[in-house]
């Protein structure tokens, strides 16, 4: 259908037939009938061109081949508002197949869909039913995961590894920060903050991420309700900042980087998908490169200037001061307290007062630092240990007198146990404390050393020491060293029977006298050298002497 209200504009500024033709793409009957209704109407300017509404037109360009009625079904402008209101609403275009099924009388028509939109738009707008969003500089940093993956691709087995791409996004200035990730997990969550506070070159008051368990967690089973995340809410705290997590199903309250996804999904990830990368910081240096394009590219919001001019002239001075040492990763662990005052963290035993033997703590771990919290209140701190299985004692935590002994491990408790074994048992545990520093550093040795012996394996223990104790008396006592004599042992008394019958004697089965009989090769002579016959016949008599002959 030919735009008459253009055709119209174009002769009003006195444009040619042939040119308004050539720029409308119309008949030259067609312009013709335009000027007509120019000429009839007294139309000259384009104000007044542009002041026709659609029924106008239809109005006065209609062909008389059907009849048109200047009348139309009218809109229930406050039943499609009031369902446009809220959380589940449908459509426009739902609304307005609604109102096509609106029953009416004589010839008054519907509008179409286009008008329909029209008029929905100019209630909304004149009643100010509309609030839109103002965002203050460095207030908030928006922040999700990209749905669409990239890959590295293997240059050698062409195998393939899928890359998460961060993004964040700052509302008021527009800036968007991309960065590539192997996978999803809380440390890498942190770490993606870290470089994007480092190249806005600030931190916002607020981080508003979703609630996924990287960042929040539930309650309670029974409540929606969601607490953030220990360890981000330490990362936050760092770098002065706070997270306001987002609703359940309410991706609208984080809509700005909802919007960045989708930008970085377009010019980054499909625009990127037909190169080919083989490590992590390759497929980051083109993310990067793409993501400058976006920051930099003119115009932006209607005005000649760029997101990062935004940025530079109105939030940056807004941002919080980086610290002046970056974050790094941030563990916590729970951990039991032994009764030798140790909690263990990845096969290193840490020391605690020993006040709290027995109790559940939490073991913070930041870089080489281990602090061990009781009640959010620090009771030991330690440098991390370099060597595994290996102790890290303050001699401070170390119980004076025993005061209380109900929840320690003490000497007196593992002599006194060794004791029910032997001597020698006794004597390897003295041997392994007496050669500890710190004698608690060989506690949780001794109750390995003493766990070897229990059952019916008393006797292999102490056997297993005395060897220890009297013929290998150079080396030290460790449980490493007891459990492979007690191997030995067990071989030894599990080896093969001898080949030889113990000597000549009477036969359990037929009472007669078998000799000695050397079976040692018997195998090669196949299966019937064990028969019972065999065995019982083979040498019935006893070897004669010189003297038994005559």
């Amino acid at each position: 259908m030919a735009d008459y209200k253009q055709i119209m504009a174009l002769l009003v500024q006195g444009n040619s037939y042939r040119q308004v033709q050539a720029r409308a793409g119309c008949s030259h009957r067609t312009i013709s009938k335009a000027r007509q209704v120019l000429d009839d109407q007294k139309l000259t300017t384009l104000d007044q061109v542009g002041a026709l509404s659609d029924e106008d037109l239809d109005r006065l360009f209609s062909d008389g081949r059907k009849n048109v009625s200047s009348e139309f079904v009218p809109v229930n402008i406050d039943a499609v508002v009031k369902a446009r209101i809220g959380r589940k609403k449908p459509p426009l275009k739902v609304m307005w197949a609604r109102y096509l099924d609106t029953p009416h009388t004589g010839s008054a028509r519907f509008y179409g869909y286009e008008r329909f939109c029209q008029i929905v738009a100019e209630h909304v707008k004149a009643n100010d039913l509309t609030s839109p969003l103002t965002h203050e500089p460095g207030r908030t940093m928006q922040v999700d995961w990209a749905g669409t993956k990239m890959q590295l691709t293997d240059p050698i087995t062409r195998e393939t590894t899928k890359v998460s791409v961060f993004v964040a996004s700052l509302p008021y200035s527009g800036m968007i920060f991309a960065y590539g990730s192997l996978d999803e997990k809380l440390p890498a969550w942190c770490q993606m903050h870290r470089r994007a506070f480092e190249y806005f070159q600030g931190v916002t008051q607020l981080v508003i991420p979703d609630n996924a368990s990287t960042a929040s967690n539930q309650i309670s089973r029974y409540e929606k309700a969601r607490d953030v995340n220990q360890s981000y809410e330490a990362f936050l705290e760092y770098y002065q900042s706070a997270a306001v997590p987002t609703g359940s199903y309410k991706p609208q309250e984080k809509g700005h980087v909802e919007a960045g996804v989708k930008i970085v999904t377009n010019w980054i990830i499909h625009y990127l998908a037909d190169r080919r990368f083989t490590t992590l910081d390759e497929l980051n240096e083109a993310v990067a490169e793409q993501m400058d394009m976006i920051n930099e590219r003119t115009p932006f919001r209607g005005e000649p200037r760029s997101r990062r001019e935004w940025f530079e002239e109105a939030e940056r001075p807004e941002l919080i001061g980086l610290p002046d040492e970056p974050w790094r990763e941030v563990q916590w662990r729970k951990a039991k307290v032994s009764r030798d005052w140790h909690v263990q963290v990845d096969t290193i035993k840490y020391s605690v007062p020993h006040q709290h033997a027995g109790q559940t703590l939490d073991v913070r771990v930041v870089g080489e630092q281990v602090t061990i919290l009781a009640g959010g209140a620090v009771i030991a701190s330690h440098q991390r240990g370099a060597r595994r299985h290996s102790y890290v004692t303050d001699a401070d935590h170390a119980p004076h007198g025993y005061e209380d002994t109900s929840l320690l491990w003490t000497r007196a408790y593992f002599i006194r146990q060794a004791t029910k074994v032997g001597p020698y048992t006794v004597q390897a545990l003295t041997r392994l404390l007496e050669r500890k520093k710190i004698e608690a550093q060989g506690y949780r040795s001794c109750l390995n050393i003493l766990e070897l012996g229990k059952g019916n394996n008393r006797s292999l223990l102490e056997q297993a020491c005395h060897d220890l104790c009297v013929h290998d008396a150079r080396n030290p006592i460790s449980y490493t060293a007891v459990k492979h004599r007690i191997a030995v042992l067990r071989a030894d008394h599990a080896g093969r029977p001898a080949t030889l019958a113990p000597g000549p004697g009477p036969s359990a089965a037929t009472g007669r006298t078998v000799g000695v009989r050397d079976t040692s090769r018997a195998h090669l002579d196949g299966i019937s050298q064990f028969s019972l016959e065999a065995l019982t016949n083979a040498s019935l008599t006893e070897p004669t002497t010189g003297e038994g002959r005559a």
